[in-house]
């Protein structure tokens, strides 16, 4: 509540200031302590939610209306989910961090876009969208199977969706290195 209107509030005796609790001025440190003892897993940020508020989320809308024109409603939905990888001016991979981000992704995929999922390890679905190229193909598949399950240097089989066909490429361990400098 705004404090004009808390004010406004007090002054026709709707609400008292004794009764709001221990939280006052700027500080979220009783609203953060106070979601973790109800079981609030991911409490919005400050910015009352505001995805402009979001570091992350300026960072990859930035990129993204540098690399594109005209972005699309999909491309502004993709910016709220996952981990943003850009390879080239018209190519970007998205892995999904849960379940939910795993099937929005899905949702998300247009006609042209590339999905991977890992064939023997739990983890997460990756949207290639741009260049398919087998070296775009081939890291896509390293950096899902890395944030997946897998043991450590451990190698595995990606699973390769594309409109109707379906196939299966090897993926293995992708080092920090190669795969950070590419992220968003």
């Amino acid at each position: 509540m705004h404090y004009c209107q808390r004010q406004n509030h007090e002054e026709r005796g709707i609400i008292k200031e004794r009764n709001l609790g221990m939280i006052r001025g700027r500080t979220r440190k009783e609203q953060l302590k106070m979601a973790e003892e109800f079981g609030f897993v991911d409490p919005p940020n400050a910015g009352g939610g505001c995805l402009l508020t979001d570091p992350r989320f300026a960072i990859r809308a930035k990129d993204l209306f540098r690399h594109k024109e005209t972005p699309t409603t999909n491309d502004i939905d993709l910016l709220k989910i996952g981990r943003h990888f850009r390879f080239d001016d018209t190519t970007k991979l998205i892995v999904g961090r849960n379940k939910d981000e795993n099937e929005m992704l899905k949702a998300l995929a247009l006609p042209g876009d590339t999905l991977f999922e890992t064939k023997d390890h739990m983890g997460p679905i990756s949207l290639l969208r741009g260049d398919d190229s087998q070296n775009n193909l081939k890291v896509s598949s390293d950096i899902t199977f890395r944030y997946s399950d897998a043991p450590k240097g451990s190698t595995g089989t990606m699973m390769i969706q594309k409109n109707d066909t379906h196939s299966e490429i090897p993926a293995g361990a992708i080092s920090e290195q190669d795969y950070l400098k590419f992220m968003i």
